[in-house]
């Protein structure tokens, strides 16, 4: 999504979605209203029989732009997912382990209290 889409939904994000939906409502019966009187001007026109010829080319067009944008998406999730580079002193102390086989402290085993005192 773009900075503008990111913007315009973070208003709505953190309060109720129903002006959300009212806008998105807006937006879908615009369309339908903006296809109607497409419909109606080519109708007028006489111009049906070029629409139907283009069709089903716009139908591919769309479908490939669809499938490119998934495949981006796609693309995108997988290098948020890569690890970060490590940092100069996470290498060394990485180094350090392998070097050393990642031997552990010799330390001695802790000493139990005596609790059997005889007075």
């Amino acid at each position: 999504m773009s900075l503008f889409w990111d913007r315009f939904y973070d208003t709505f994000k953190d309060r109720r979605y129903g002006a959300l939906f009212l806008c998105a409502l807006v937006f879908l019966l615009a369309g339908f209203a903006g296809l109607a009187l497409l419909g109606v001007a080519f109708d007028g026109l006489g111009l049906e029989s070029y629409w139907r010829d283009l069709l089903p080319g716009f139908g591919i067009l769309m479908l490939a732009w669809g499938i490119l944008k998934f495949r981006r998406a796609q693309t995108r999730s997988r290098a948020r997912l890569l690890p970060s580079p490590l940092s100069r002193d996470e290498l060394r102390v990485a180094r350090s382990k392998l070097r050393n086989g990642m031997k552990s402290i010799n330390r001695p085993a802790p000493r139990v209290p005596d609790t059997n005192l005889k007075y």
